[in-house]
């Protein structure tokens, strides 16, 4: 399997987990913070779309977030990020619909990216290595990413007594 068909597969994975682990959340246990200095659901949800955007941008396709400003981090906020105009905290509901969009036209860009693309060498930098400084570097990096905040949220979902989040499509 290729380097692209393996980061596609991890893609799609996500896509279904990030629909999966929110689920039966309401929007009031979404703003719970269980623990200090622990995020809420609601802005690691947030954080994935704003993450998604990402692979969106290096995929070529654009797609817009117009709550960017809330849930970037200082270290991989760009100027877009900090410079976004104040804008109300979106309901847990529109972060889903927002990724529920998002997702297909990104997917769309990432699976037309060619192959060769992915060994361009980015001038963005990534936090983690071994990940190199190419194209796939960096969507392995984001795929990382985006597992790990899943779990968060998995984890946060049990703590507010909800069932275990499942790897199937629902």
């Amino acid at each position: 399997m290729s380097t692209k068909k393996q980061l596609l597969a991890q893609y799609d994975l996500h896509d279904v987990l990030f629909t999966n682990v929110i689920k039966d959340i309401s929007d009031a246990e979404s703003n719970q913070v269980i623990a200090d200095p622990l995020n809420c659901v609601k802005w690691i949800a947030g954080h994935l779309l704003w993450a998604n955007s990402n692979l969106a941008n290096i995929s070529g396709v654009q797609v817009e977030v117009k709550w960017r400003g809330h849930f970037h981090t200082k270290q991989g906020g760009s100027a877009e990020d900090f410079n976004a105009p104040p804008s109300p905290l979106p309901t847990l509901d529109e972060i889903r619909d927002k990724w529920n969009h998002d997702t297909v036209i990104t997917r769309k860009g990432l699976e037309n990216l060619p192959e060769e693309a992915l060994n361009k060498v980015i001038d963005r930098k990534h936090p983690i290595q071994p990940f190199d400084n190419t194209l796939a570097g960096l969507w392995a990096f984001i795929n990382d990413h985006q597992a790990y905040h899943i779990g968060q949220i998995g984890i946060i979902r049990r703590a507010l007594g909800k069932e275990a989040m499942s790897y199937f499509r629902s």
